[in-house]
Protein backbone atom coordinates (compact mmCIF):
# COMPACT_ATOMS: atom_id res chain seq x y z
CA UNK A 1 0.00 0.00 0.00
CA UNK A 2 2.83 2.38 0.86
CA UNK A 3 4.53 1.66 -2.47
CA UNK A 4 1.25 2.26 -4.36
CA UNK A 5 0.66 5.52 -2.52
CA UNK A 6 4.22 6.64 -3.26
CA UNK A 7 3.87 6.10 -7.01
CA UNK A 8 0.44 7.77 -6.95
CA UNK A 9 1.98 10.89 -5.41
CA UNK A 10 4.74 10.87 -8.04
CA UNK A 11 2.14 10.63 -10.81
CA UNK A 12 0.10 13.49 -9.36
CA UNK A 13 3.23 15.64 -9.05
CA UNK A 14 4.17 14.89 -12.66
CA UNK A 15 0.72 15.86 -13.94
CA UNK A 16 0.72 19.02 -11.82
CA UNK A 17 4.21 20.00 -13.00
CA UNK A 18 3.27 19.41 -16.63
CA UNK A 19 0.17 21.56 -16.32
CA UNK A 20 1.80 24.34 -14.27
CA UNK A 21 2.48 26.48 -17.30
CA UNK A 22 1.02 29.46 -19.08
CA UNK A 23 -0.21 29.30 -22.65
CA UNK A 24 0.10 32.31 -25.00
CA UNK A 25 -2.45 32.22 -27.82
CA UNK A 26 -1.43 34.25 -30.90
CA UNK A 27 -3.82 35.99 -33.28
CA UNK A 28 -2.45 33.77 -36.07
CA UNK A 29 -3.99 30.71 -34.37
CA UNK A 30 -0.77 29.28 -32.94
CA UNK A 31 -0.02 29.00 -29.24
CA UNK A 32 3.14 29.02 -27.15
CA UNK A 33 3.58 26.99 -23.92
CA UNK A 34 5.41 29.45 -21.68
CA UNK A 35 6.16 30.85 -18.28
CA UNK A 36 5.06 34.49 -18.57
CA UNK A 37 7.40 36.89 -16.77
CA UNK A 38 6.06 40.40 -17.43
CA UNK A 39 3.29 42.09 -19.44
CA UNK A 40 3.68 45.73 -20.48
CA UNK A 41 1.71 48.03 -22.78
CA UNK A 42 3.83 47.03 -25.77
CA UNK A 43 5.33 43.58 -25.14
CA UNK A 44 5.17 40.28 -23.26
CA UNK A 45 8.32 38.66 -21.85
CA UNK A 46 8.38 34.91 -21.23
CA UNK A 47 10.50 31.77 -21.04
CA UNK A 48 9.78 28.41 -22.62
CA UNK A 49 7.94 26.17 -20.16
CA UNK A 50 10.11 23.24 -21.24
CA UNK A 51 13.26 25.25 -20.50
CA UNK A 52 12.58 27.57 -17.54
CA UNK A 53 16.27 28.26 -17.06
CA UNK A 54 16.74 29.16 -20.72
CA UNK A 55 16.73 32.50 -22.55
CA UNK A 56 14.06 35.14 -22.21
CA UNK A 57 11.81 35.80 -25.20
CA UNK A 58 9.76 38.84 -26.19
CA UNK A 59 6.42 38.99 -28.03
CA UNK A 60 4.81 42.20 -29.25
CA UNK A 61 1.55 42.62 -27.36
CA UNK A 62 -0.50 43.40 -30.47
CA UNK A 63 0.30 39.88 -31.80
CA UNK A 64 -1.31 38.15 -28.80
CA UNK A 65 -5.00 37.26 -28.58
CA UNK A 66 -5.06 35.96 -25.00
CA UNK A 67 -3.05 34.23 -22.28
CA UNK A 68 -4.27 31.28 -20.21
CA UNK A 69 -2.33 31.22 -16.94
CA UNK A 70 -1.40 28.11 -14.99
CA UNK A 71 -4.07 28.87 -12.36
CA UNK A 72 -6.80 28.77 -15.03
CA UNK A 73 -7.40 32.53 -15.38
CA UNK A 74 -7.50 34.01 -18.87
CA UNK A 75 -6.41 37.48 -19.95
CA UNK A 76 -7.86 38.76 -23.24
CA UNK A 77 -6.02 41.35 -25.34
CA UNK A 78 -8.56 43.45 -27.22
CA UNK A 79 -7.47 45.81 -30.04
CA UNK A 80 -6.97 49.45 -29.13
CA UNK A 81 -10.22 51.32 -29.60
CA UNK A 82 -10.46 54.76 -31.05
CA UNK A 83 -11.12 57.72 -28.80
CA UNK A 84 -14.77 58.43 -29.63
CA UNK A 85 -14.51 61.91 -28.13
CA UNK A 86 -12.33 63.03 -31.06
CA UNK A 87 -14.09 64.60 -34.03
CA UNK A 88 -14.26 62.52 -37.20
CA UNK A 89 -13.78 65.44 -39.60
CA UNK A 90 -10.79 67.77 -39.67
CA UNK A 91 -10.11 71.06 -41.44
CA UNK A 92 -6.44 72.03 -41.30
CA UNK A 93 -4.27 74.98 -42.25
CA UNK A 94 -0.77 73.97 -43.37
CA UNK A 95 1.25 76.79 -41.87
CA UNK A 96 4.71 75.87 -43.13
CA UNK A 97 3.50 75.76 -46.75
CA UNK A 98 3.84 79.53 -46.83
CA UNK A 99 7.57 78.86 -47.30
CA UNK A 100 6.66 77.18 -50.59
CA UNK A 101 4.65 80.30 -51.42
CA UNK A 102 1.41 78.37 -51.16
CA UNK A 103 -1.72 78.86 -49.07
CA UNK A 104 -2.82 75.30 -48.24
CA UNK A 105 -5.94 73.94 -46.56
CA UNK A 106 -7.00 70.32 -46.24
CA UNK A 107 -10.14 68.44 -45.27
CA UNK A 108 -9.95 64.94 -43.78
CA UNK A 109 -12.75 62.48 -43.15
CA UNK A 110 -12.07 59.74 -40.60
CA UNK A 111 -13.89 56.47 -41.35
CA UNK A 112 -15.97 54.73 -38.70
CA UNK A 113 -13.24 52.20 -37.92
CA UNK A 114 -11.02 55.10 -36.84
CA UNK A 115 -7.98 53.54 -38.49
CA UNK A 116 -8.44 55.08 -41.96
CA UNK A 117 -8.78 58.68 -43.10
CA UNK A 118 -9.33 60.35 -46.48
CA UNK A 119 -7.62 63.74 -46.80
CA UNK A 120 -8.15 66.26 -49.61
CA UNK A 121 -5.64 69.15 -49.87
CA UNK A 122 -6.25 72.42 -51.71
CA UNK A 123 -3.36 74.82 -52.32
CA UNK A 124 -3.30 78.25 -53.97
CA UNK A 125 0.05 79.67 -55.05
CA UNK A 126 1.02 83.32 -54.68
CA UNK A 127 4.43 83.51 -56.40
CA UNK A 128 5.35 86.80 -58.00
CA UNK A 129 5.77 87.13 -61.75
CA UNK A 130 9.50 87.74 -61.63
CA UNK A 131 10.33 84.07 -60.99
CA UNK A 132 12.39 82.05 -63.40
CA UNK A 133 11.04 78.79 -64.73
CA UNK A 134 11.77 75.61 -62.72
CA UNK A 135 10.23 73.42 -60.01
CA UNK A 136 11.46 75.47 -57.07
CA UNK A 137 10.61 78.96 -58.25
CA UNK A 138 7.88 78.64 -60.86
CA UNK A 139 4.58 80.40 -60.27
CA UNK A 140 2.29 77.83 -58.69
CA UNK A 141 -1.31 78.52 -59.62
CA UNK A 142 -2.54 75.73 -57.35
CA UNK A 143 -3.12 72.02 -56.84
CA UNK A 144 -5.48 69.54 -55.25
CA UNK A 145 -5.49 65.80 -54.72
CA UNK A 146 -6.32 62.97 -52.35
CA UNK A 147 -4.46 61.08 -49.63
CA UNK A 148 -5.22 57.90 -47.72
CA UNK A 149 -4.00 57.81 -44.12
CA UNK A 150 -3.72 54.62 -42.07
CA UNK A 151 -3.55 55.38 -38.32
CA UNK A 152 -1.64 53.33 -35.75
CA UNK A 153 -3.41 52.99 -33.38
CA UNK A 154 -6.90 54.13 -34.36
CA UNK A 155 -7.94 57.67 -33.45
CA UNK A 156 -6.21 58.57 -30.19
CA UNK A 157 -4.51 61.56 -28.60
CA UNK A 158 -1.25 60.65 -30.33
CA UNK A 159 -1.20 58.47 -33.44
CA UNK A 160 1.25 57.61 -36.21
CA UNK A 161 -0.03 57.41 -39.78
CA UNK A 162 1.25 56.33 -43.18
CA UNK A 163 -0.25 56.30 -46.65
CA UNK A 164 -0.10 57.44 -50.29
CA UNK A 165 -1.00 60.85 -51.70
CA UNK A 166 -1.61 61.89 -55.31
CA UNK A 167 -1.74 65.58 -56.29
CA UNK A 168 -2.40 67.33 -59.60
CA UNK A 169 -1.79 71.02 -60.22
CA UNK A 170 -1.13 73.86 -62.65
CA UNK A 171 2.06 75.88 -62.71
CA UNK A 172 3.26 78.84 -64.75
CA UNK A 173 6.64 80.06 -65.85
CA UNK A 174 7.72 83.00 -68.00
CA UNK A 175 9.59 82.29 -71.18
CA UNK A 176 11.87 84.90 -72.71
CA UNK A 177 10.72 86.11 -76.13
CA UNK A 178 12.53 88.89 -78.06
CA UNK A 179 10.33 91.95 -78.29
CA UNK A 180 9.45 94.05 -81.29
CA UNK A 181 10.74 96.73 -80.85
CA UNK A 182 13.81 94.85 -79.52
CA UNK A 183 13.15 95.25 -75.74
CA UNK A 184 12.96 91.95 -73.83
CA UNK A 185 9.65 90.58 -72.69
CA UNK A 186 8.42 87.42 -70.95
CA UNK A 187 5.43 85.35 -72.05
CA UNK A 188 3.54 83.29 -69.42
CA UNK A 189 3.35 79.55 -70.17
CA UNK A 190 1.10 77.27 -68.11
CA UNK A 191 1.90 73.62 -67.53
CA UNK A 192 0.43 70.64 -65.66
CA UNK A 193 2.27 68.84 -62.89
CA UNK A 194 1.63 65.85 -60.71
CA UNK A 195 3.09 64.48 -57.46
CA UNK A 196 2.90 61.03 -55.91
CA UNK A 197 4.07 60.71 -52.29
CA UNK A 198 4.25 58.07 -49.59
CA UNK A 199 3.58 59.99 -46.40
CA UNK A 200 4.64 59.43 -42.80
CA UNK A 201 3.24 61.60 -40.05
CA UNK A 202 2.20 62.10 -36.45
CA UNK A 203 -1.23 63.32 -35.36
CA UNK A 204 -1.50 64.99 -31.95
CA UNK A 205 -4.92 65.90 -30.51
CA UNK A 206 -4.49 67.56 -27.09
CA UNK A 207 -8.25 68.27 -27.02
CA UNK A 208 -11.26 66.72 -28.75
CA UNK A 209 -11.56 69.56 -31.29
CA UNK A 210 -7.94 70.52 -31.96
CA UNK A 211 -5.22 68.69 -33.86
CA UNK A 212 -1.57 69.23 -34.74
CA UNK A 213 -0.03 67.30 -37.62
CA UNK A 214 3.58 66.85 -38.72
CA UNK A 215 4.09 65.01 -42.00
CA UNK A 216 6.83 64.19 -44.48
CA UNK A 217 6.37 62.76 -47.94
CA UNK A 218 8.85 61.07 -50.27
CA UNK A 219 8.02 60.25 -53.86
CA UNK A 220 8.14 61.46 -57.44
CA UNK A 221 6.80 64.46 -59.32
CA UNK A 222 6.16 65.11 -63.00
CA UNK A 223 6.36 68.50 -64.72
CA UNK A 224 4.96 68.80 -68.24
CA UNK A 225 7.79 71.02 -69.49
CA UNK A 226 8.89 69.72 -72.87
CA UNK A 227 11.46 72.44 -73.47
CA UNK A 228 12.97 72.65 -70.00
CA UNK A 229 15.48 70.56 -68.07
CA UNK A 230 13.08 70.46 -65.12
CA UNK A 231 10.48 68.56 -67.14
CA UNK A 232 9.67 64.87 -66.81
CA UNK A 233 9.93 62.69 -63.72
CA UNK A 234 12.11 63.53 -60.73
CA UNK A 235 12.26 62.60 -57.06
CA UNK A 236 10.46 64.91 -54.66
CA UNK A 237 10.34 65.50 -50.90
CA UNK A 238 7.58 67.30 -49.00
CA UNK A 239 7.30 68.45 -45.38
CA UNK A 240 4.42 70.20 -43.68
CA UNK A 241 3.14 71.23 -40.27
CA UNK A 242 -0.57 71.88 -39.85
CA UNK A 243 -3.09 72.97 -37.22
CA UNK A 244 -6.62 71.63 -37.53
CA UNK A 245 -10.13 71.88 -36.12
CA UNK A 246 -11.91 68.60 -35.40
CA UNK A 247 -15.69 68.30 -35.43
Amino acid sequence: MKITAFFTLIGMFTVFSGSAQDTIFLKTGFYVPANVLTISDSEIRYKESANPEGPEYILKRHLVARIKFSNGTIKEFVPAKQDLSLGGQIISYHMIDILYREFTLSYEYIMKSGSMGLRFPLAIGFNNHEDRNGPYNYTDIGYTGAALNYYIPAQSKVAYFIGPELDLGIGRYFDYVPGNPPENRYVPIDFIYGKLYFNNGISISPTSDFRLMVMTGLGIRYFDLTEDNDGGFNTSVYFTFAMGYRF
